[in-house]
């Protein structure tokens, strides 16, 4: 992948963490305690694939799109 596709698929990446962050407020609202531990682990577990296989492994190839630098 080329610099410009991996730009362009971090700015993807970042407009999808902000509908997953509408998302966790509304799992937040849900009144049953279990469930909502199940919703919050499994919205962990998306969000960690995501940072893992898009953002951090852009990172490692393009270290100057890292948005964290």
């Amino acid at each position: 992948m080329d610099s410009d596709m991996a730009s362009r698929m971090l700015k993807a990446v970042a407009a999808l963490e902000a509908r997953i962050g509408e998302l966790d407020v509304l799992i937040s609202q849900l009144d049953d305690e279990k469930e909502r531990d199940e919703y919050v682990c499994a919205l962990g577990n998306v969000i960690g694939i995501i940072s893992e296989n898009f953002v951090r492994r852009i990172a490692r190839q393009y270290p100057e799109l890292d948005p964290d630098r």
